[in-house]
């Protein structure tokens, strides 16, 4: 197995408030981790620490064997390697669904516009939106808009993919479109860390699942283990109130 990334004794402090404790796991090349965990627990934390938009207060993040948080390293150059979605979109919406896609290519990838909007293209198709290349995110549904996101993030090439519940701010009849192109990522092979509260979409296409708790990893397996015999009572506890409320 082909470590991607590693994280070793990760901690993050706000303050006083320590919301990620000693965090150790990694990411294979070729795996979906999904990470659950009720609101607070640090799974969000951990992901915005991984792609440095949180500098992690103490620990290592190790890519292609290297350790990041070394000074020497070029932050700018890792986080290419990361494609990122979040909860909110965040697309521009002064560019169009295509410009979306091209100008990070463009910008940091340094590809040519014509190639740049080749490979938009590729990924819009994707992700059942290359239709709507002319259109402005306020044209969007939510669910259209995650899909553009998502097409923006693969349009770079990255190595892995982070989600950050990439479904929670969506109407839940726009979940549906989502997940099913996220499983469609999945099928091709695509290296996947996603922070997610859609327990059915962790079961059926996870290879693991990591349980956080109060800023710890509680638990971790492959979900028939996770789901169907939990080891811990926390893990116990967190499934039987998530499952109820679905």
């Amino acid at each position: 197995m082909e470590k991607i990334i590693e994280v070793q004794h990760l901690s993050k402090s706000f303050g006083t408030n320590e919301v990620l404790k000693d965090i150790d796991f990694a990411v294979n090349k070729g795996e979906v981790v999904c990470i659950i965990g009720s609101s607070g627990s640090g799974k969000s934390t951990l992901l915005r620490c991984i792609n440095l938009l949180e500098k992690p207060s103490g620990g290592q993040i190790i890519y292609k064997g290297e350790n990041i948080l070394d000074d020497q390293h070029d932050i700018f150059e890792y986080r290419t390697k990361l494609g990122m979605v979040f909860q909110q979109f965040n697309l521009f919406n002064n560019l169009n669904v295509l410009g979306n896609c091209v100008v990070g290519q463009v910008k940091v990838l340094k590809r040519s516009k014509e190639e740049a909007e080749k490979v938009a293209l590729k990924y819009l198709k994707v992700v059942g939106m290359d239709q709507y290349v002319t259109a402005k995110p306020k044209q969007l549904s939510g669910g259209q808009k995650q899909r553009v996101a998502i097409a923006r993030a693969l349009s770079m090439e990255p190595d892995v993919m982070l989600f950050d519940e990439p479904t929670s701010a969506l109407d839940p009849e726009m979940v549906g479109e989502v997940l099913k192109v996220m499983k469609t990522l999945v099928e091709s092979g695509l290296t996947m860390l996603v922070v997610t509260h859609e327990m059915g979409f962790a079961k059926e296409v996870a290879d693991r699942v990591v349980f956080m708790d109060k800023g710890v990893i509680e638990e971790e397996g492959p979900p028939e283990q996770i789901f169907n015999n939990p080891k811990t009572e926390r893990t116990r506890e967190f499934l039987k109130r998530t499952l109820e409320k679905e």
